[in-house]
């Protein structure tokens, strides 16, 4: 099970009252939100893709998500992220959110981009700057 180390990029993020279901936890729905946060963030951040006006998109393909802890309304959690696979044109994201302080992550899972051409929506290579940033953040899938 990968710890908060495995992941070279992270972002804190505030639970919300309206995240908790009515058992009292963080609604699973939530969960994909966070991990839509991290990935957006880090593609903003660190390699400057913005999406609404770029000539190339990027497309979920696939995603997943394992529940290993509850989480929970008030508190912190921190969303971690690093590059498990760098394809011609799409990327892996590994994933995982953890109690703030938490070293054992509370959810883990995965998002798959592919990067399409805007006008044809068909697959594209991924741009080499972006490659290059990704390249930066690759993890052991396995670890």
């Amino acid at each position: 099970m990968p710890t908060l180390e495995h992941f070279p990029y992270r972002l804190a993020i505030p639970t919300r009252w309206s995240d908790n279901d009515m058992f009292g936890h963080i609604n699973n729905v939530q969960y994909y939100r966070y991990y839509e946060a991290v990935i957006l963030k880090f593609l903003a951040d660190k390699a400057q893709y913005r999406g609404f006006d770029e000539p190339v998109l990027v497309f979920a393909a696939e995603s997943q998500c394992r529940f290993l802890k509850p989480l929970s309304y008030p508190g912190d959690i921190v969303a971690a992220l690093g590059v498990e696979h760098l394809g011609k044109s799409s990327v892996r994201y590994g994933l995982a959110l953890f109690e703030d302080c938490e070293k054992q992550a509370a959810a883990t899972g995965h998002w798959v981009h592919v990067f399409v051409d805007r006008a044809t929506q068909r697959p594209v290579p991924i741009p080499e700057p972006i490659r290059a940033i990704f390249s930066q953040f690759q993890v052991n899938a396995h670890a």
